[in-house]
C-alpha cells in the first residue's frame, strides 16, 4: 500500500494526461496534479509549514482545497478541517483544541476568523487567506498565491503510519473530539470504499461532500488509488444534482440517508432513469426508500457502515441485502455485545463492537482526550456507541445511538426507529426525534418534522399514521414542523441545534385523540 505522494508519483507516471479532477470549467490531469501539489509544498515550506506541524483549513470545494490538503501531506504536515458553516466561536473551540500553528482560508472567511481571532486562547498561529488580493490584511493575517511557480519540492519520507489528519466529528449529539489517524487509516478506508463502489478504470467519481467530512477525501483518495478521474461541485444541491451528474458524465455517486431522501423526495421527472450513473455507495439508506431509489433513477444501492473512530467502512453489504449494513471488512472482526460487554445471540439488540485485526487501522486516539479516547477504545475493540444485531446469516443491522436513545413509561425507546416510520409518511422529507422531560417522570417524544415539497402534513394523521406502526410507548406527544433542519456535513441533522422550547409545538394529549378535535399549541 502506497502513501499519498508515492499515488500521487505513480499516477503521473503512468497516466500522465488522464483527468484527475473536473470542476465547472477547469480540468487538471494527474501530471498537472504532481506539478501544483510540488509548487505549493514548496511555497508552503518557504512559508515555514514542517513535517508534523498542524495546519487547519477552511476553505470551499474547488482544485485548490485539494492540492493544498495533498500539499500539506507532501510536506508531513497534518491537516486540520474546519467545518465551513461554524461562526467566530465555534471555530475558535476547534482551534483552541487543536492550535495549528497555520490556518489557511477562502477570503470569504476572513470576518468570521476575525471574530474567532477574540476566542483564541493560544498564540503563534498565523492565518493565511486565498484570494486576498482585494482585502486590507493585517496581522496575524496574510496573503496566500497559489500561482504555481517553477519551484518544487521534494515529498517528506512519510510512512503509512505518520498521523496523517485531525477530523472534527460532527457532533450531533454533543461537543466535537479531533479524532488522529494515520495514512493507513485513509489508504484501507478508500480501499474498502472502492471495493463498496465497485470502482472500475472507466468510471467517474461525483464528488459534493464538503472536506470537512471524511468522505470527500475518501473519494480523492480513490481517484489516487485507482487511477480514475473526479467530477467535483461546489455543493451538494437535491434540485440540480441529476443535472451535474449528466453534464459531467460520472457514474459513481457517493450517498447519505439524509441525501437519498433529499433526492427521492424531489419532484419525478420523466428522465429521472437517464442518467449515467451506475452505482450508488455509502452508508444509512433507510430501509424504506433503498429499492424505491435504485427502481427510480435506475442505479444499483451498495450499503456499507464505518464510524469516525473506526475506519471508513467496517461493514460492506455487496449482496444488496435491503436494510443491511452487510459483514465486517477483512481488516476487523464485528459482534453485538449486550451492557457486560459480551456477545449476544443473533437477532438480539446491543452495542456493535470491532476489532481490528492490524494494527493502524482504527485512530490513534482523540487530541488531547486520553479520558474519552479510554471510553472508545476499550480491549482492543472500539465500542461504537451504535445498537444494531446480526442476522443468522452474519449480516448486520443498524438500530440507532446507544446514547439517542430514550426511557418512556417504562420503556427504552429509539429515536432512530421512530424515525424510521415517521419518514416512511408519504409526505414526509425527514424527521428528527428528541426526548423531553415529562410531568410524569421520564421523558415523553417530540419529533421535529420536514414536509416534502409542497405537502402540509395534519398532525392528527401523522399520529395515526405512527400509532398503526409502533408501539404506544414509542408515538410521540409533540409534534413541530420545520422548514430546514440544522445538519451536518452529510446533511445529518445536528439535534443539538434544534430548538427546546415547547413554545407553539402541537401536543398530541390537547388533540381529542378519539377523533375529529385538532390538536392545540403548546403556549407555555
Amino acid at each position: 500500500m502506497l502513501t499519498l505522494h508515492e499515488l500521487i508519483t505513480k499516477q503521473c507516471r503512468e497516466r500522465p494526461d488522464k483527468d484527475f479532477l473536473r470542476f465547472e470549467d477547469a480540468v487538471i490531469s494527474f501530471s498537472e496534479l504532481r506539478r501544483r501539489v510540488s509548487s505549493v509544498s514548496a511555497m508552503l515550506r518557504d512559508l515555514g509549514v514542517k513535517s508534523g506541524d498542524r495546519v487547519a483549513l477552511m476553505m470551499g470545494n474547488h482544485p485548490d482545497h485539494i492540492v493544498v490538503y495533498l500539499a500539506l501531506a507532501w510536506v508531513g504536515a497534518i491537516s486540520v478541517e474546519v467545518s465551513m458553516h461554524l461562526k467566530g466561536m465555534g471555530i475558535a473551540l476547534q482551534l483552541n483544541n487543536a492550535e495549528p500553528r497555520f490556518f489557511i482560508i477562502d477570503s470569504v472567511f476572513v470576518p468570521e476568523a476575525r471574530a474567532a481571532q477574540e476566542e483564541i486562547r493560544f498564540v503563534g498561529m498565523r492565518i493565511l487567506v486565498r484570494n486576498a488580493a482585494d482585502l486590507d490584511l493585517e496581522p496575524p493575517f496574510g496573503p496566500l498565491s497559489l500561482e504555481c511557480v517553477p519551484a518544487t519540492c521534494e515529498p517528506f519520507p512519510a510512512t503509512l503510519n505518520r498521523v496523517h489528519t485531525i477530523a472534527y466529528t460532527s457532533g450531533t449529539t454533543g461537543q466535537p473530539k479531533g479524532v488522529v489517524v494515520s495514512e493507513r487509516f485513509f489508504q484501507i478506508g478508500a480501499k474498502n470504499a472502492a471495493v463498496l463502489a465497485d470502482v472500475r478504470d472507466d468510471d467517474v467519481l461525483f464528488l459534493w461532500e464538503p472536506f470537512y467530512h471524511v468522505a470527500g477525501w475518501m473519494t480523492v483518495v480513490i481517484a489516487l488509488q485507482r487511477g480514475v478521474p473526479i467530477a467535483m461541485v461546489e455543493r451538494f444541491s437535491g434540485s440540480q444534482c441529476w443535472n451535474q451528474i449528466r453534464a459531467s458524465g460520472a457514474t459513481v455517486l457517493h450517498y447519505l440517508g439524509g441525501a437519498m431522501n433529499i433526492l427521492l423526495r424531489q419532484p419525478p421527472r420523466p428522465d429521472d432513469r437517464d442518467n449515467p450513473i451506475r452505482i450508488a455507495w455509502g452508508a444509512a439508506a433507510p430501509k424504506n426508500s433503498w429499492r424505491a431509489f435504485e427502481e427510480r433513477f435506475g442505479v444499483t444501492i451498495r450499503e456499507g457502515y464505518g464510524i469516525s473512530e473506526a475506519q471508513n467502512f467496517t461493514h460492506l453489504n455487496l449482496e444488496g441485502r435491503v436494510g443491511s449494513m452487510g459483514r465486517p471488512v477483512e481488516e476487523f472482526d464485528s459482534w453485538i455485545a449486550g451492557e457486560d460487554g459480551k456477545m449476544l445471540p443473533n437477532g438480539e439488540i446491543g452495542e456493535i463492537l470491532v476489532r481490528p485485526k492490524l494494527p493502524g487501522v482504527v485512530m490513534c486516539g482523540y487530541f488531547r482526550d486520553p479520558k474519552k479516547t479510554a471510553e472508545v477504545l476499550r480491549d482492543g475493540c472500539v465500542y461504537t456507541g451504535d445498537l444494531g444485531f446480526r442476522d443468522e446469516d452474519g449480516f448486520f443491522y443498524y438500530a440507532g445511538r446507544k446514547k439517542d436513545s430514550l426511557r418512556r413509561r417504562g420503556e427504552n425507546v429509539s429515536a432512530w426507529e421512530v424515525e424510521q416510520v415517521i419518514n416512511s409518511h408519504p409526505e414526509v422529507e425527514e424527521s428528527a426525534v428528541v426526548g423531553v422531560a415529562s410531568d410524569m417522570g421520564e421523558q415523553d417524544i417530540r419529533a421535529f418534522v420536514k414536509p416534502a415539497s409542497g405537502s402540509r402534513i395534519d398532525p392528527l394523521d401523522l399520529i395515526r399514521w405512527c400509532e398503526a406502526r409502533l408501539a404506544y410507548y414509542q408515538v410521540p406527544r409533540y409534534l413541530d414542523f420545520v422548514v430546514e433542519f440544522p445538519s451536518g456535513p452529510t446533511q445529518r441533522i445536528r439535534k443539538v441545534e434544534l430548538p427546546t422550547s415547547l413554545a407553539g409545538s402541537w401536543d398530541v394529549e390537547s388533540s381529542g385523540r378519539a377523533g375529529t378535535t385538532r390538536g392545540r399549541r403548546v403556549t407555555s
